[in-house]
C-alpha cells in the first residue's frame, strides 16, 4: 500500500484542517468537523474541545528546539500556526511583527499548514485509512490515540489561560444556550443576579461547559418543574457563589442517572480548573432533588511590568493580556526601570536581558538585591538560551522568544498561584 496520501486526499484533508483551525474557538462549527471521526473524537465528553486540543498539541509539536536558528523556516511555520490560529491575531498584525507583507504571509501559511497536515496524517496513521472518514457507529481507527479524562482535564489546566469574566453577562450566555432544552422540558428557570458583582478570574470556556452540565442534568430531573439559580458575594474574601436548585412540588423527580453522576463529578473537575469550588448535595430534601453550589475567586487585578527596549514585543504582550487579570506597565528605556519597580511595585516583572545601554544581567541582579523588589518574581523572556543562568541569577522562571498568549499567561498564572 502507498504510504503517501495522493493529492485528492490530501487536498480534502489540508482544507477540513485549514477548516477546524479557523473554528477552533466555535465549538458549535469545530463539533461538526470531519477530524473529529477521523481522529476518532467522537465518544469524547467533548468532542469539539478534545480536537481543539488535538491541533494545539500539533502545532506545539512543531516548535523547533533550541538548538534551531530563530530564522529557520521551521520557526517561521511555528510562528505563522500559533499566532494565526492559536493566537488569533489577524494576519496584518503578525505580518507586521514577523516583518513580511500579508501577501508573503499567506505563502508561508500554506506552507505551514501542509507541513501540520504531514504531522497529523502520520500521527493518526490516515494512510492506512486510504482518506477515509469512519461513518457514524463505526469504531475509530486503531492507531488514533485514546486520551483519557484525566489526561485531557490536565491539558485543559496547563493550555487555557485565567481570563477576566462578567458574571452577569455569562450566566445569561449560559441560559440562552440552556434554554431551548429548559422549554422541551417545560422547566422554569428562575435567576437571580445582584446589580453589582465583581468580575471572575476564571476559565470561560471549562466553567460554561460545568454550569451547562449542572443545568442539563437539573432539567432532565425535574420536567415541568423549577430550576433557582443565584448569584451572592460574601465577605472580605471577594467570592463569587451560584447555587443552581432543582425542585418540584407535585410529582416524583426523576432520580439521578449513573450518567447525571458522571457528568456532574466531571463539571466538579471543571470548576476546579478556575480556582473554584463544586458543592454538591445530592440527597432530595422537601421536595428538592439536588442543589449545586459553585464557589468562585473574585478577580484581583494584577500589575506586570515589562521591561524590553522592542516596541513590537510590548505591544504584542500588550494584546496578550488584554482581557486577562494582567494589567501591563511596559517601559522601553531600561534606565528606569529599578525606579519604576521600587515605585509601582508590580506584582510581576517580564524582563528582555538583551537591552541597549545595559547589562540585562546586571539589572536583574539589582532587582533581585534591592529591598523594595527582591520580593517580585521576575521571569527573563529573551531569544537567548540561557535558562540556567537566569535561574541561577535568581529568576522565578525562564521564557525563550518567540513566546505565545498561552505560554505567557501560564508563566504568570504558576506564579500568581
Amino acid at each position: 500500500m502507498n504510504e503517501r496520501p495522493n493529492n485528492q486526499v490530501g487536498a480534502a484533508f489540508v482544507r477540513d484542517l485549514r477548516q477546524a483551525l479557523h473554528n477552533s474557538y466555535d465549538p458549535s462549527e469545530l463539533g461538526k468537523s470531519p477530524l473529529v471521526r477521523l481522529f476518532g473524537l467522537q465518544r469524547h465528553p467533548d468532542p469539539a474541545l478534545s480536537l481543539r486540543r488535538v491541533l494545539v498539541e500539533a502545532i506545539e509539536s512543531l516548535k523547533p528546539g533550541s538548538d534551531v536558528p530563530p530564522h529557520a523556516s521551521a520557526w517561521r511555520y511555528y510562528q505563522v500556526l500559533d499566532r494565526r490560529f492559536v493566537e488569533q491575531i489577524p494576519q496584518r498584525d503578525i505580518s507586521i511583527s514577523m516583518a513580511l507583507s500579508v501577501r508573503q504571509l499567506r505563502r508561508q501559511e500554506v506552507a505551514a499548514l501542509r507541513v501540520l497536515a504531514d504531522q497529523l496524517w502520520g500521527r493518526y496513521g490516515l494512510q492506512l485509512q486510504a482518506g477515509r472518514v469512519p461513518v457514524a457507529g463505526e469504531a475509530p481507527p486503531a492507531e488514533a490515540e485514546e486520551v483519557g479524562a484525566d489526561r485531557e482535564i490536565e491539558w485543559l489546566r496547563t493550555t487555557l489561560p485565567l481570563e477576566l469574566t462578567d458574571v452577569a453577562e455569562f450566566v445569561q450566555s449560559v441560559i440562552q444556550t440552556i434554554g431551548p432544552l429548559c422549554q422541551a422540558a417545560q422547566v422554569l428557570v428562575e435567576l437571580a443576579l445582584p446589580v453589582r458583582l465583581p468580575r471572575l478570574a476564571v476559565q470561560p470556556t471549562t466553567l460554561r461547559q460545568a454550569l451547562i452540565s449542572i443545568l442539563t442534568v437539573a432539567a432532565r430531573c425535574v420536567r415541568g418543574g423549577r430550576v433557582c439559580l443565584e448569584a451572592q458575594v460574601h465577605g472580605d474574601r471577594a467570592c463569587l457563589e451560584v447555587r443552581v436548585e432543582a425542585s418540584r412540588r407535585h410529582a416524583a423527580p426523576a432520580p439521578l442517572t449513573q450518567e447525571d453522576r458522571e457528568g456532574l463529578e466531571l463539571a466538579r473537575q471543571l470548576v476546579a480548573l478556575s480556582g473554584g469550588v463544586l458543592e454538591l448535595e445530592l440527597e432530595p430534601q422537601r421536595g428538592r432533588l439536588f442543589s449545586a453550589r459553585l464557589v468562585l475567586p473574585a478577580a484581583q487585578e494584577l500589575t506586570v511590568l515589562i521591561i524590553d527596549d522592542n516596541a513590537d514585543t510590548l505591544h504584542l504582550f500588550q494584546r496578550y493580556l488584554a482581557g486577562s487579570r494582567y494589567s501591563v506597565l511596559a517601559i522601553q528605556h531600561p534606565g528606569r526601570a529599578l525606579e519604576l519597580a521600587q515605585e509601582m511595585q508590580p506584582a510581576f516583572i517580564v524582563l528582555d536581558v538583551m537591552l541597549p545601554g545595559v547589562d540585562g544581567w546586571e539589572l536583574l541582579g539589582r532587582l533581585r538585591e534591592h529591598p523594595a523588589t527582591r520580593g517580585i518574581p521576575i521571569i527573563v523572556c529573551t531569544i537567548l538560551p540561557q535558562e540556567r543562568l537566569a535561574m541561577t541569577l535568581g529568576a522565578a522562571a525562564f521564557l525563550r522568544k518567540p513566546v505565545s498568549r498561552t505560554t505567557l499567561l501560564a508563566a504568570l498564572d504558576a506564579q500568581a498561584g
